[in-house]
């Protein structure tokens, strides 16, 4: 593997690393109740349980789909199309939507809850946006400093 192959491992565990913890903090203030609306008698998770809680299988979706499968999605990519200006953004971002659709059908079939197959699709698909969001931001700024 080049110097360029770490570099594009480096970022994609980064990425992975830093999509995780954005998504799950998200995740994490959706479902937190705020103390002023919580009733009486009733147990609620704090903030940070609630967020150590998701981290786990929000890091495990973002380690297989952005560090294992997403190579594997953009050598193909690079192979067959080539990415210049606004077609290859576009074969990009569809390549990664399908992506986050087959991770999710893949989760769903995985639990045994295919009538939730239409959340897991939607929650991968949302987790592959982020990844791709973050993936180029740190490939952008990385390529910058590298360059002379």
């Amino acid at each position: 593997m080049t110097n360029n192959g770490y570099i594009i491992v480096f970022v994609k565990i980064f990425a992975a690393i830093v999509s995780a913890i954005a998504y799950t903090l998200y995740s994490s203030w959706k479902i937190y109740t705020p103390l002023a609306e919580r009733l009486p008698g009733t147990d609620y998770s704090s903030f940070s349980s609630l967020f150590a809680i998701n981290f786990a299988p929000i890091f495990i979706i973002f380690i297989i789909l952005g560090v294992i499968l997403s190579p594997m999605i953009d050598r193909f990519i690079y192979k067959k199309f080539g990415l210049k200006g606004i077609r290859g953004i576009l074969t990009i971002l569809v390549a990664y939507l399908l992506l986050g659709v087959g991770g999710g059908a893949i989760v769903s079939i995985f639990f045994y809850k295919i009538h939730f197959i239409y959340h897991y699709i939607l929650v991968s698909m949302c987790s592959v946006l982020i990844f791709l969001f973050f993936q180029t931001v740190f490939q952008f700024f990385l390529y910058k400093m590298v360059k002379p």
